[in-house]
């Protein structure tokens, strides 16, 4: 297990934003999830797809950060 923080750690360190950005998309999936499955008489369609946007737009920049890292990485080498 601490070999898995100690790799954690150093892909954060590399490329703090992009690791960020993985954290929100996977809470902000989490979030939409919980208010599919728990809210579903209560929200309206609207702003639910509005969310469910906003996850797909985090995780296209999670995406694009993280390959741009390994770009900059390969680049380095």
């Amino acid at each position: 297990m601490s070999a898995t923080i100690t790799n954690l750690f150093h892909r954060a360190s590399k490329c703090p934003f992009a690791c960020f950005l993985k954290f929100l998309v996977s809470g902000s999936f989490i979030y939409a999830l919980h208010i599919a499955l728990s809210h579903q008489g209560d929200m309206s369609p609207y702003p639910y797809i509005l969310l469910v946007a906003l996850v797909g737009v985090i995780a296209i920049l999670a995406l694009v950060f993280h390959l741009n890292c390994k770009f900059r990485k390969a680049h380095k080498t």
